[in-house]
């Protein structure tokens, strides 16, 4: 597996035959917080994806038509009949509201689209979409029904249920829709997961007030907090701070539904072990951070983007 470069903005985190999963990057270099330095300017880096973020939307929508074109050229490369037709943006709120393609009209190219924090779809050869700049981005992928799910799953996603929005949606098989691109439901298998690039509990700063939400909705959730609150949350010398991980909590809550989340093919089983995610978006500068641009002192950073495709057979 290829390293992230400059003229490859993306790297493949699980290619079979059925899925793809591709984790976008800044596509250059960018400000680390070990810089003394603020720069008081945007950090956009060569590949931004947020329409958002006060960036040339020109510009935007180029690096989002070269993400499209790169990802059916990368397949072309491998020799598969399948093409990605569209990729599918949100505009997301922090909320559990998940939509699926298929029963919702959604403009893949329009600059306003819709407001939810997740997708899911049974649809072949279309991308789904999520932003991120330090959240948890989540796939799904179901290969019983053959759906795929993207999350965006921010701290106040994760404690108002995304994930499990996400999954009941997926489950909910009685749709028209559902029902007729999803065939061959008699054997089911396990659902499996795949965590992008966010960022660490080493660098997630929280007041005590969210830690209290995130293990109320845990707890909402059939979970226990108690159980939570020993596998995410690391002392802070400030008695009203904490360090979060919120990619280990995203891990838990999709296990509490039967889900494993997968290594990404580009980590080494070390690397893995450290946490479920890709890599820390704070920590390395190949990746957008809010909370990094934050400390530095920067007007506006971009964002990068998860994105799962259900490949044609």
């Amino acid at each position: 597996m290829s390293n992230l470069t400059h003229k490859k903005p993306f790297q493949i985190l699980a290619h079979t035959d059925e899925i793809l999963i591709v984790q976008t990057n800044a596509g250059t270099e960018m400000a680390t917080s070990n810089d003394k330095q603020s720069s008081q300017t945007n950090s956009y880096g060569r590949f931004n994806l947020g329409l958002h973020v006060n960036d040339d939307p020109a510009q935007v929508l180029n690096n989002r038509a070269q993400l499209l074109r790169a990802i059916n050229d990368y397949l072309a490369k491998q020799n598969k009949p399948s093409t990605v037709e569209a990729i599918y943006w949100l505009s997301q709120i922090h909320s559990n509201q998940v939509i699926r393609i298929e029963d919702s009209y959604l403009d893949n190219l329009s600059l306003v689209p819709a407001a939810a924090d997740a997708l899911v779809s049974a649809q072949s050869g279309q991308a789904l979409a999520i932003m991120t700049a330090d959240c948890v981005p989540i796939v799904i992928y179901d290969p019983s029904s053959r759906q795929v799910a993207a999350i965006h799953a921010g701290w106040q996603g994760l404690a108002n249920g995304v994930v499990f929005e996400t999954y009941n949606e997926l489950m909910n098989l009685n749709t028209p829709s559902a029902n007729s691109l999803s065939p061959n439901l008699g054997d089911a298998k396990p659902l499996q997961a795949w965590i992008g690039a966010c960022i660490s509990q080493a660098c997630y700063e929280v007041s005590s007030e969210v830690v209290d939400k995130l293990l109320f909705g845990c707890e909402k959730m059939g979970m226990s907090a108690e159980e939570v609150r020993s596998q995410i949350v690391a002392e802070h010398e400030d008695p009203n701070k904490a360090w979060l991980d919120l990619p280990k909590l995203a891990q838990l809550q999709l296990n509490q539904l039967g889900i494993q989340v997968e290594k990404p093919s580009s980590l080494s089983d070390d690397e893995s072990k450290a946490s479920p995610a890709l890599a820390c978006s704070y920590e390395s500068s190949e990746y957008y951070s809010y909370r990094r641009k934050t400390h530095l002192g920067e007007g506006n950073t971009g964002r990068m983007a998860l994105l799962v495709v259900k490949l044609k057979a």
